[in-house]
């Protein structure tokens, strides 16, 4: 019984702790990072405007927990690490599939129209968002790209300026048409699917012509 008592206790911190980060999230969609108020989370969570501070000593640290939570880079670096062997065609497809996977899922596309805003307008937002979402990403794709490099599957390059290139084609796509709202000329997986042919095909190293 006394083991399971620090057991349960953790779960509920953990639980509360979460609980705390999806309320904020909430909140900062509908008003954004500077006109969120810790009080108006605490509301929205059902909880003493107090207890955020148990878990987070400031509204950046609380924002920064809300990056990490709706940020695609944690199963893009697992990827990076479980799927250094396979080829570039399949661990850049396996990408694709979770860029189609954010573009469907109303919750990711209202964390992006909430991230990209605030990070052009406020430095500290900006800086969290970089720091926790959008570089871990870079260095996963980058990293990745150098293995396969080193194998002679990939043309040579600058394995940073590659995955900045290969993000930059999948979220371009996210941007203009989930939140720009500009009407596409077609569905957002085969805009990805076809992004990923013109990538490979810059990238893959060619085969020697025989002579």
């Amino acid at each position: 019984m006394g083991k399971r008592r620090p057991l349960l206790r953790k779960r509920q911190r953990e639980e509360t702790r979460q609980r705390i980060i999806e309320a904020a999230f909430r909140v900062f969609v509908r008003k954004g990072f500077k006109g969120t108020s810790n009080r108006e989370i605490a509301r929205e969570a059902g909880i003493s405007p107090g207890l955020i501070y148990w878990y987070f000593p400031s509204k950046e640290e609380l924002f920064r927990a809300v990056v990490e939570a709706k940020a695609f880079v944690f199963p893009l670096q697992q990827m990076a690490r479980t799927l250094r062997e396979v080829p570039p065609q399949e661990f850049l497809a396996r990408v694709v599939e979770i860029g189609i996977t954010l573009a469907r899922d109303p919750a990711i596309v209202a964390a992006m129209r909430l991230l990209l805003p605030e990070a052009i307008r406020n430095e500290r937002v900006r800086r969290v968002f970089v720091a926790r979402a959008i570089r871990p990403g870079l260095r996963a794709v980058a990293g990745y790209l150098a293995a396969q490099q080193a194998k002679g599957l990939l043309r040579p390059m600058d394995p940073e300026v590659g995955a900045r290139l290969w993000m930059g084609l999948l979220l371009s796509q996210i941007l203009l048409s989930d939140l720009l709202r500009i009407p596409s000329p077609a569905p957002t997986d085969r805009l990805l699917t076809e992004a990923l042919k013109v990538y490979l095909h810059g990238v893959l190293a060619r085969a020697p012509s025989p002579s």
